[in-house]
């Protein structure tokens, strides 16, 4: 089963870059709105900064899934993607296929299939040349990492998405998946509105040592798909609710939800979170004994299977969202653990 690579997993920054990039997030932070529910991601983050700080991050309700096409297509692209049998793709996995694609330079890239529940839209695309040929000859240029666009743009309604994107990448360099995380508030009043998705230019990374960067061009032009939203919720969801001390904090769950082939958790603070411009952290004004470090490995969830096999999805995914190892029937799951709390999960009916 595929093991799913976020693409900064890959990524290593110079320490002179990881202050820069720090202090551009820093800057977004302070002048983003305020979001309805508290995140601290850690992966997230290098996401954002590697696409230059475009997207920001948002609370969201409600869900979204529909996007009809080529559902044969993107039935495909999904069960190759998740490494399994494309007639049972959707169901094992929650993903609705699309198929919906745009070819231009030679290159198709293809809105594969989407995920949504309550809080978050996430769309798989793959991206390959239509003769079959690889983008780069890892033979000739062994130090390409992965591939990956230069430019990303969701839109709906004409309105920029908020959200998180990266890819992922077969390593024969033939094609590869690219992935959006979006969030949306108040998602009833999107439906039946058009997304819009433009990617602009391919490029590749290289690595050298401890150091991954921007390499070269490969293929110059835009890939413009546009689809309409329609309201479905795929995800399955765990009684949620608890309260849990940790640190100089309340933290309350507020939604568990999983298919066989994602997560997502949801929860809140009951303090605000501040930082002043050395980064220490800030509780209600008032300065906490522990660092965000603290915070943030504390909320690395583990999930238990009834064999008791453990993931550690922080380190699979990113922040309180992702892809799950590999497919896992939600009958095998026990429990969630997270801020040191154990939580049986009991699926709602």
């Amino acid at each position: 089963m595929r093991q799913y690579k976020d693409a900064l997993d890959a990524l290593r920054f110079t320490e002179e870059e990881q202050d820069m990039l720090i202090q551009r997030l820093k800057q977004a932070a302070q002048t983003a709105q305020k979001p309805k529910k508290r995140r601290h991601p850690r992966k997230v983050i290098c996401i954002a900064a590697v696409a230059a700080c475009v997207l920001t991050f948002t609370a969201a309700a409600g869900a979204v899934v529909g996007f009809f096409a080529d559902p044969e297509a993107g039935r495909t692209h999904l069960a190759e993607f998740f490494q399994m049998s494309g007639g049972d793709v959707e169901t094992d996995t929650g993903f609705v296929a699309s198929g919906a694609s745009d070819t231009n330079h030679g290159v198709t890239v293809t809105l594969d299939g989407i995920y949504a529940d309550e809080q978050t839209v996430y769309a798989i695309f793959s991206v390959a040349k239509e003769n079959g040929t690889p983008f780069v000859d890892l033979q000739e240029q062994p130090q390409t990492d992965f591939l990956t666009f230069e430019q990303v743009e969701p839109r709906l309604d004409g309105q920029i998405i908020t959200g998180s994107w990266g890819p992922c990448y077969d390593t024969d360099m033939t094609q590869f998946f690219f992935q959006i995380e979006m969030d949306m508030s108040d998602i009833d009043q999107w439906q039946g509105k058009t997304a819009r998705f433009t990617f602009s230019d391919i490029i590749s990374y290289m690595q050298e040592g401890n150091y991954a960067g921007p390499d070269q061009t490969l293929v110059r032009g835009d890939w413009v798909l546009e689809v309409p939203l329609e309201s479905t919720d795929t995800a399955v969801y765990a009684q949620a609710g608890q309260v849990i001390p940790y640190g100089n904090l309340n933290v309350t769950i507020d939604s568990i939800a999983f298919t066989p082939a994602f997560y997502h958790l949801e929860w809140h603070y009951d303090k605000e979170m501040t930082f002043d411009d050395d980064l220490n952290l800030y509780l209600d004004g008032v300065p906490d004994e522990y660092d965000n470090q603290h915070y943030t490995e504390g909320s690395s969830p583990i999930l238990t299977l009834k064999d008791g096999t453990t993931y550690d999805l922080w380190q699979i995914g990113h922040s309180n969202i992702g892809l799950l190892p590999k497919i896992i029937p939600l009958e095998e799951m026990e429990s969630i653990t997270i801020f040191g709390q154990t939580i049986p999960l009991v699926w709602e009916n």
